[in-house]
C-alpha cells in the first residue's frame, strides 16, 4: 500500500470507532440517571467510564503508538481503571467516598509539597494563583484542615487484592501485570524490545541497545476496544442497563477481521 492509501484505511477504522465509543458511553450515562442522596457515586463512576472512553479514543486516535514500544502504558493504564471499578462496583455507596478522599489527601499533600519548595522566599504572581486554585477546589469538597492524607494504597489492599475480590484475577495476571513490565520499564521488558545481540562472538554475543521502530499492529486498538467494552459490561451488569445495538468493539472487531488491507497494513 501506499501512504496514502494506508492513511484513508486506518481512517476508516479510527473515525468511526471514535464516535461509537462516544456513542456507547453517553447511552449508558443517559440511562443512569444520579442518585443525589449518593452523588459520589455516580461522579466517581461516571468519570471512570469517562476515563476508559477517553483512553481508547486516545489510542485510536495515535496510530503511531500501536506496537510493545508505547501501547501497553495506555492499555496498562487501562487495565487500572478495569479493576478499579470492578471493585467500586461492588461497594460503590462506600468505596467511592473512599476514592474521593483519598484523592483529595494527594491534592492536599502535593499542595503542601509545592509550598514547602518554596520556603521563606514570596511567591510569584503564578504560583499564588495556582496555590489559590488548588485550595479552592478542594475546599469546594471538603475543608482542607479536616482532610486526611493517607500514604497507603486508596483502597487499603493491593491491585492483586482487588482484583481478586472483584472476580477478574485472570484479567490482573494476563493484562495488568504484564503490561506494567512497559509502563516500569522493568528487565523481561526493555530486554526484549530495548537490546540486540551482537553477532560477534569474541563479544560472547552481548546484547548492545537499540530503539528499534516497530510496525503498526491493530490488535493494539482492538485489547483498547476490548478493555473498555468489559468496564461497560460490568457496568451494566451491576446497574440493569441494556444498551440495543452492537458496541464500539464489536464493530471495530469486525470491520478489522474482516478487512485484509487493514490486517495486512
Amino acid at each position: 500500500m501506499t501512504d496514502s492509501e494506508e492513511a484513508i484505511d486506518l481512517e476508516e477504522v479510527i473515525v468511526p470507532f471514535r464516535d461509537d465509543v462516544d456513542r456507547d458511553l453517553q447511552a449508558r450515562l443517559g440511562a443512569w440517571p444520579p442518585d443525589f442522596a449518593n452523588i459520589e457515586v455516580h461522579e466517581v463512576i461516571g468519570a471512570m467510564l469517562a476515563r476508559q472512553a477517553t483512553l481508547a479514543k486516545e489510542i485510536a486516535a495515535a496510530p503511531s503508538i500501536w506496537n510493545g514500544h508505547a501501547a501497553p502504558i495506555v492499555l496498562r493504564a487501562m487495565a487500572d481503571v478495569h479493576i478499579n471499578v470492578a471493585w467500586l462496583l461492588r461497594d460503590p455507596a462506600d468505596r467511592c467516598l473512599k476514592f474521593i478522599s483519598f484523592g483529595l489527601g494527594q491534592a492536599k499533600l502535593e499542595l503542601e509539597h509545592r509550598k514547602a519548595e518554596i520556603g521563606d522566599r514570596a511567591p510569584t504572581a503564578e504560583e499564588e494563583a495556582f496555590f489559590d486554585a488548588s485550595m479552592r477546589w478542594i475546599e469546594r469538597q471538603r475543608a482542607c484542615f479536616l482532610q486526611d492524607v493517607d500514604l497507603g494504597k486508596w483502597s487499603g489492599l493491593s491491585v492483586r487484592q482487588m482484583a481478586d475480590e472483584a472476580d477478574c484475577l485472570d484479567f490482573y495476571n494476563f493484562v495488568y501485570t504484564p503490561f506494567s513490565a512497559c509502563a516500569h520499564s522493568m528487565w523481561h521488558h526493555i530486554a526484549r524490545y530495548n537490546l540486540m545481540a551482537c553477532d560477534n562472538p569474541l563479544h560472547r554475543y552481548h546484547r548492545r541497545p537499540k530503539s528499534l521502530a516497530l510496525e503498526l499492529d491493530l490488535n493494539y486498538l482492538l485489547l483498547a476496544a476490548k478493555y473498555l467494552d468489559k468496564t461497560l459490561v460490568a457496568f451494566d451488569r451491576q446497574f440493569g442497563i441494556t444498551v440495543a445495538g452492537p458496541s464500539a468493539y464489536d464493530k471495530v472487531y469486525a470491520t478489522v477481521t474482516s478487512n485484509e488491507t487493514l490486517v495486512s497494513g
